[in-house]
C-alpha cells in the first residue's frame, strides 16, 4: 500500500516512533557527572574504573552561567584532565538526570553496604524482583518508566536475573481539594479540556460568591489549596492523620479532603482509649498462659470469635491494600467490644474473678486490638501497649494469627437463585454439605413457587456462599 501510494505520488511512508530520543544530561550543578574525558583530538573515552566515581567538587556557588553550560564548565580543577595517553583532556561537564540514580536504587537497597561494588549478583538474584511498587499514576510516567529501562540494560550486561524490576504496581489515589474558579472573562481563553479559570483564595474573597465555582482538585502548592500533614498533625495529631487518609477511599480512589472526616477518626482513636481504660477492671496480663486451661462461658466464646474474625479480616485486607476496610473492621471491633466491656464491669461475680473466662476473653481482645491498630496508628498503639505493662514498641510485638475454627462463622446467609437470578436467601451452618445446602433450598416457599411444574435440570452450590436452581 506504501509503495503504490508513493507509486501515486500522493504521499509518502514515514516511520513514527512513540518513545523519543531520551536525553540523560543536564546542564546543572547538582546530579551524577558523567564519566567521560573529551580527548585533544575529539574523541571521547570512559574514565577507567580505577577512577570511579567521578565526584562533584564543592563549590560556593552551583547557578548556571546564563550561557547555556553547566556550572561545572567553568571549574578549572575540575573540568582539565589528562587522557589516557596522558594528554591534555576536558572532563564531560553536563551531568545525568536525577533517575539516572532512582532508577536503580532498589538494587543498592539489597546490598547497601557493599564497598567493592554495586550490588552483589547473589544478593539481587535473591531479593529482585520489588514485590510491590507503590506511586502515584503521573509517577510512573517518569521514574517506573526509566527503572524497567534500566533493569533491562542490566539484564542484557548479565548484571542481574529479571527483566522487570518490579512484580506488581499500586497507584495511590490523589488527595484532592475544593479549589476556586470562575467564569472566564472577555479576552480570556480556556486551555484545553477546561471549562473556568483557576483563581486564589484571596480572589474568591473579592468577588461576588454567586461567581465562585468551587471544585475538587489534586492539591499542590500552584493551587493554593493545600492542607500540609504539619498543620493537621499539631491540631489533630498523626496518628488521626494516617487512619482518615487510610478511611476514606479505596487505596487506588482520589480523595475528597474533609475535616469534618478527620475529625471522626480523632473520635475513633478517642474511643479506643476509653474501651482500653474501661477494660482495665478485666485486665490479666498473663491471659495467655490461663486461657487454655480456663473454663469458657458463652460470652467468653463469642468474643473469643470476634477477636479471631477480626484478626483474620484484618490480615486479609492489609495484604490486599484494602486499607479503607481494614479500619472499618477495627470499627466495628471496637464497637462490639465496648459494649462486651461495659456489660462485664456491671456484673459483680467478673469483678470478683479476674481471671474467669469472660476477663481472659477480654484481655486477649484488648491486647490484640492494640496490635492490629499499630499499622494505622503507631504512635497511639505505643502508648496503649505500654498502659498495659508491655515493653517496647508494637511493631516488634508478634503479628496475631487467627485461630481458624474460632475464625469460622457458625452461621452464613445463602443466595438462592432460580436460573441465575437471586429469588431468597436462607441462613445456614457453615459446615453445611453441599446436599444439606441443596434440600433446604429446594423446600423452601419462594423456592416451590418458581420451580413447581418445571423440571430441575441441575443444581450449583457453592458451599458457605449460593444455591442456584436451573430448571425449565
Amino acid at each position: 500500500l506504501g509503495e503504490w501510494i508513493e507509486a501515486l505520488g500522493i504521499g509518502e511512508r514515514e516511520v513514527h516512533y512513540r518513545l523519543r530520543d531520551w536525553l540523560i544530561s543536564r546542564q546543572r550543578y547538582w546530579g551524577v557527572p558523567i564519566p567521560i574525558v573529551h580527548t585533544k583530538d575529539g574523541d571521547m573515552e570512559a574514565v577507567p574504573d580505577e577512577c570511579l566515581p567521578v565526584l562533584l567538587p564543592d563549590v560556593e556557588n552551583y547557578a548556571p552561567p546564563g550561557d547555556g553550560t553547566s556550572p561545572l564548565a567553568g571549574i578549572a580543577d575540575f573540568v582539565n584532565v589528562t587522557d589516557s595517553q596522558g594528554r591534555l583532556g576536558q572532563r564531560e561537564t553536563d551531568t545525568m538526570g536525577g533517575f539516572a540514580c532512582s532508577s536503580w536504587y532498589f538494587l543498592r537497597f539489597c546490598d547497601p553496604h557493599n564497598d567493592e561494588e554495586a550490588w552483589s549478583r547473589a544478593k539481587a538474584d535473591a531479593w529482585m524482583p520489588v514485590d510491590t511498587y507503590i506511586g502515584g499514576a503521573e509517577h510512573a510516567v517518569m521514574h517506573l518508566l526509566y527503572a524497567r529501562f534500566w533493569t533491562k540494560v542490566f539484564y542484557d550486561a548479565g548484571l542481574i536475573a529479571v527483566k522487570e524490576p518490579f512484580a506488581r504496581l499500586k497507584n495511590q489515589g490523589q488527595v484532592l481539594g475544593q479549589t476556586p474558579y470562575r467564569a472566564p472573562r472577555a479576552g480570556e481563553q480556556l486551555g484545553v479540556g477546561e471549562d473556568a479559570i483557576q483563581i486564589s483564595f484571596e480572589e474568591a474573597a473579592t468577588i461576588p460568591k454567586g461567581e465562585v465555582i468551587w471544585k475538587w482538585a489534586r492539591m499542590s502548592k500552584s493551587k493554593g489549596n493545600v492542607v500540609t500533614p504539619d498543620e493537621v498533625v499539631e491540631r489533630q495529631g498523626a496518628d488521626a492523620l494516617r487512619v482518615y487518609e487510610l478511611f476514606v477511599a479505596p487505596f487506588e480512589a482520589d480523595v475528597q479532603w474533609s475535616n469534618e472526616g478527620l475529625q471522626g477518626a480523632v473520635r475513633f482513636l478517642g474511643k479506643v482509649f476509653r474501651l482500653v481504660s474501661e477494660a482495665r477492671a478485666l485486665w490479666e496480663p498473663n491471659w495467655e498462659a490461663h486461657l487454655g486451661v480456663a473454663e469458657l462461658d458463652g460470652e467468653a466464646v463469642r468474643i473469643r470469635r470476634l477477636t479471631h474474625r477480626t484478626i483474620k479480616k484484618v490480615t486479609e485486607d492489609i495484604d490486599r491494600f484494602a486499607f479503607n476496610t481494614y479500619i472499618s473492621a477495627l470499627m466495628i471491633y471496637v464497637n462490639e467490644l465496648s459494649e462486651a466491656v461495659r456489660s462485664l464491669t456491671n456484673s459483680s461475680p467478673v469483678r470478683e474473678s479476674v481471671n474467669s473466662g469472660a476477663s481472659l476473653a477480654i484481655s486477649e481482645a484488648i491486647e490484640t486490638l492494640v496490635v492490629l491498630l499499630s499499622p494505622a496508628a503507631p504512635h497511639s498503639a505505643d502508648e496503649l501497649w505500654e498502659s498495659l505493662g508491655k515493653e517496647g514498641f508494637t511493631y516488634h510485638a508478634s503479628w496475631p494469627v487467627a485461630n481458624e475454627r474460632l475464625a469460622r462463622q457458625e452461621v452464613v446467609t445463602i443466595a438462592i437463585q432460580v436460573n441465575g437470578k437471586l429469588r431468597d436467601t436462607m441462613e445456614a451452618g457453615a459446615d453445611a454439605s453441599a446436599d444439606e445446602l441443596e434440600q433446604a433450598a429446594l423446600g423452601r416457599e419462594k423456592i416451590r413457587a418458581h420451580v413447581d411444574g418445571a423440571q430441575v435440570r441441575k443444581v450449583i452450590v457453592v458451599p458457605g456462599k449460593l444455591v442456584n436452581i436451573v430448571a425449565s
